[in-house]
């Protein structure tokens, strides 16, 4: 639960912060909000009132949490925050760290000085923000980031050389060189969709639906069913931290309409110490939080946090999401929990393994399944034992995975299997009526089918083999299926004559019910981005959620968009979106790509690596899995190396060209990227091991145990392997037989930073404000840059000499800085040769052979290219930018063939040439 908070404040305190309001507000009284406008209502709304009426301990919250939000507004349209919001963030911070100040007991206690400082923190942001937004709207360049910016006269063509780029980085040494061409250019050649796993479907209650949100601030809204107007949003307000991204709870479930309230599931970070591990109850009459229950923390790179409930009941799947403890603990879902609505109280806890699939609840009955193919039928009440038998009712074996939730008429049970069958249980008994088996499933599906839809004696199903069956419910017998143009995530929508399907690259299709089967009305590509969420229908209308996180209302007589809402608060300027509220969590589009053989390779938040035509950006194949991909699929000969986070533990070897499975070992969750080497292959483990596998069998070869979380990248010289962790040690091993050989004490984590090596040094940043050159024989510090406040948690580049790195300055929403810069320093001794402001942040550079080094930005949307070498004043010249979607987040370039890949955190994989 969140804490409250209780200020003591003296009659002469209160007079102090009158006095602070009064001057600041003199100086504010002409500003126009309505002639400056934010692009937000809420912010414009509080622009005005922090100028009117005195920030206290009711409003400073939510006050701070929408001034970070508005600065990181202004930065997606390229704003400079410039010293005076930095020292805004500064000053915010001392207040704001891990924990805000406390002072004994539960509860945080100010003083009367505390309140004066926020109160003065407070408006001084205002008033440097209101500054920037009138300098954005009269004289954009006057908030700019000021380059040293030179046109390109007659630019050389890259060299077509086709140097593949198939580690993180470029290569073992993760030096971001690989001797090709970048490119000259500065264009966009093609954008590749890449999006979130958002499968919170609308829910309709009469002429109202409602639709959750991930944001930091707005939790769900409440739209009008005919036009999509807004009716209600709501909201909560997370606590100041200086994390204040990760921090806060998404929510990350389907919304539970019950007679008073509305459920949903919280994810994000922190694990169980932290505060995202609630079901959250929401009045519907005063559309506030009444209170939260414990449910265990979801990680969010799980990408969806299950739910079900009803006034009885609220069942959910748990399992231990913990990275952050010693040593971490993070699985699969393996448990189903049942509590009271009203109370909150746990009735039971029942192991079923790990499982993919969301629990069906009906009454006092819960139908689940897991990824043996085991399905189950609970009863909720009984005073039975956590492992007793007695509470399953009955059980069923499937032959393969059952990874989606079930469907439960009045006599049946139905669900589809990984193998390609689709089963019809008894409803009380549990025996199988019937099955059906599809020809050539889809093998590279980790959800084969969708859940399906009974309705008038057929049942309906989606499957990733491109294919709506529709099957007849006495027989099972198929009646026809309808070819799509992709795989179906989605589950149909049916009414009495009309079936409505929509495949995962967002064509949805309307077929009218016949006789002989069916008859296409019509079929429409709506969005760009993929469909993965349910559709629903009501009379008129369908609706459903794509991956970009917007809602769509069509029209079922034509199949036009009635109305679009996006379930993140944002704006449109041009053809870019601005968002005024940020997903919650962390870090969500974190995948490095790497290019070969004519190929870009990346890895998804949604579960998917996908292989595209470097030259086209057109679909090659893709794999499923069953979690979040932050790392880089590592390419070594015919074979795609890659793990995932957030849910399963394996750890996948594809075929590089088609994308098939060679073989998967269970590891652990893994957030780096893989290195490779004489056929071993390198894993950081999430749970704290590294690991050493055989790159043709995935048998282990040897692994090892740190205290903490591998995260970070593992670094490749010569017959040494080198591993970072959470534990604050760098370890250093044989690479091929696992010996031991040291470790070396970090003074902080190894963390998003992995270490690289050049001339025989290793180059190492730490998760804070460290960054050293460390001799790998001797363990000795050979120098560290003398560069003060700035934060080094990025790879670094390395070439000829020069060791580009990537800082991130002021905590802003703790996972979006304030600023950023990307400097080069003599590898030699650290001195500074050229700094760039407003590139770098969280993503770092790389090189190319053309004298040019590349590199996104966490802090503005645009992608840069300077001059490698410096002007020789301190400076060096910006060749040219490329506005993208949005900023980059911890994705890393790849070069390859005189072009860029970036991912950016807009949900595009960009080709710039």
């Amino acid at each position: 639960m969140i804490k409250s908070t209780t200020f003591n404040i003296s009659r002469y305190g209160f007079l102090v912060l009158t006095l602070v309001i009064s001057n600041v507000c003199s100086a504010q009284q002409n500003f126009n909000v309505d002639k400056y406008p934010s692009g937000d209502d809420e912010i414009d709304r509080l622009r005005a009132e922090v100028f009117q009426s005195p920030t206290t301990r009711e409003n400073y919250d939510v006050r701070i949490l929408m001034m970070k939000l508005w600065a990181v507004s202004l930065q997606q349209q390229g704003v400079w925050l410039g010293d005076t919001y930095f020292a805004v963030d500064q000053h915010l911070n001392r207040y704001s760290m891990w924990n805000p100040v406390f002072k004994g007991g539960e509860e945080q206690v100010y003083t009367d000085h505390d309140m004066e400082e926020f109160v003065k923190v407070v408006h001084d942001g205002y008033t440097a923000l209101n500054n920037l937004q009138k300098g954005l709207l009269e004289n954009p360049e006057s908030v700019s980031y000021p380059y040293n910016e030179v046109p390109i006269v007659n630019p050389t063509s890259p060299k077509k050389d086709n140097i593949g780029w198939g580690d993180y980085r470029g290569n073992p040494q993760r030096t971001g060189y690989t001797g090709a061409d970048g490119p000259v250019y500065g264009e966009t050649a093609w954008k590749f969709p890449v999006g979130l796993r958002w499968e919170s479907k609308p829910i309709i209650v009469g002429n109202d639906v409602y639709l959750a949100s991930p944001g930091m601030r707005n939790i769900l809204w409440k739209v009008d069913l005919e036009t999509g107007a807004v009716k209600n949003i709501f909201t909560h307000v997370p606590k100041m931290k200086g994390d204040q991204l990760y921090s806060t709870p998404a929510m990350g479930s389907t919304p539970i309409i019950l007679k008073d309230h509305i459920l949903m599931r919280e994810m994000g970070s922190r694990g169980n110490k932290g505060i995202s591990k609630h079901v959250v109850f929401i009045n519907r009459k005063t559309g506030q939080v009444d209170r939260r229950i414990d449910a265990g923390h979801v990680d969010y790179r799980a990408g969806y946090a299950p739910l079900v409930a009803n006034e009885k009941y609220v069942v959910y799947p748990y399992t231990v999401h913990d990275i952050e403890e010693r040593p971490p603990l993070c699985s699969p879902f393996t448990r189903i929990i049942a509590k009271d609505t009203k109370t909150g109280s746990r009735l039971w806890d029942f192991n079923i393994g790990p499982h993919f699939s969301e629990p069906y609840l009906e009454g006092d009955v819960v139908y689940v399944a897991n990824q043996k193919g085991d399905v189950y039928c609970l009863d909720i009440p009984g005073k039975f034992g956590p492992a007793s038998a007695q509470r399953i009712n009955w059980e069923f074996k499937a032959d393969g995975a059952v990874n989606r939730k079930v469907e439960v008429d009045d006599r049946h049970v139905y669900f589809g299997s990984n193998n390609g069958t689709v089963y019809c249980l008894d409803k009380k008994t549990g025996k199988l009526v019937w099955q059906f088996n599809m020809e050539n499933p889809e093998p590279n599906a980790f959800r084969q089918f969708t859940t399906p839809v009974s309705k008038s004696g057929k049942l309906y199903i989606g499957s990733a083999a491109k294919k709506l069956l529709c099957l007849d419910i006495q027989s099972g017998t198929l009646d026809f299926e309808y070819n799509t143009s992709d795989w179906i995530k989605s589950r149909p929508a049916v009414d009495d004559n009309n079936v409505y399907v929509a495949s995962m690259d967002g064509e949805v299709s309307k077929l009218e019910l016949t006789k002989k089967g069916y008859k296409e009305r019509w079929k429409k590509k709506i969005g760009e981005h993929f469909i993965y969420g349910e559709l629903e229908l009501k009379d008129d209308n369908l609706l459903f959620a794509d991956s970009d996180l917007y809602a769509y209302c069509l029209n079922t007589k034509d199949g036009k968009i009635k109305w679009r809402h996006s379930v993140i608060k944002s704006f449109m300027i041009d053809d870019y979106r601005v968002l005024t509220d940020q997903i919650a969590g962390g870090a969500y589009y974190e995948s490095k790509p790497t290019a070969a053989q004519g190929k870009v390779f990346i890895g998804t938040p949604s579960g998917f690596v996908y292989a595209v035509d470097a030259e086209t950006g057109e679909e090659k194949w893709k794999f499923e899995v069953g979690g979040a991909i932050s790392g880089a699929p590592v390419i070594d000969g015919n074979k795609v190396y890659i793990g995932t986070e957030g849910g399963e533990e394996d750890f996948y070897c594809l075929d590089v060209n088609t994308g098939n499975l060679i073989w998967k070992q269970l590891v652990s969750w893994v957030w780096g990227s893989a290195n490779v080497s004489d056929g071993l292959v390198y894993v950081p483990g999430v749970d704290g091991y590294v690991y050493c596998l055989e790159g043709e069998t995935g048998a282990i070869v040897w692994r090892y145990r740190t205290e903490r979380s591998t995260c970070s990248e593992p670094l490749i010289i010569g017959e040494h392997v080198y591993f970072g962790s959470w534990d604050h040690y760098l370890y250093k091993f044989n690479k091929k037989t696992g010996e031991y050989i040291w470790k070396y004490q970090l003074s902080g984590g190894s963390d998003s930073g992995s270490p690289i090596s050049g001339e025989g040094k290793i180059f190492l940043p730490v998760g804070g404000g460290t960054f050293r050159c460390l001799n790998p024989e001797t363990k000795t510090v050979e120098w560290t840059p003398q560069l003060t406040g700035k934060m080094y948690n990025v790879t670094p580049g390395y070439h000829d000499g020069n060791v580009f790195l990537s800082c991130l300055n002021g905590r802003g929403l703790g996972g979006i800085p304030i600023g950023a810069e990307v400097f080069n320093v003599n590898a030699s001794n650290g001195e500074l040769n050229w700094t760039f402001n407003g590139g770098g942040g969280l993503t770092g550079p790389v090189i190319g052979d053309n004298n040019r080094v590349y590199f996104a930005s966490t802090v503005t949307p645009y992608f840069y290219c300077v001059d490698r070498n410096g002007n020789g004043d301190g400076t060096t010249n910006l060749l040219w930018k490329v506005r993208m979607d949005n900023k980059v987040e911890e994705s890393v370039p790849a070069i390859y063939n005189g072009k860029i890949y970036i991912l950016n955190s807009g949900g595009y994989l960009v080709c710039i040439k």
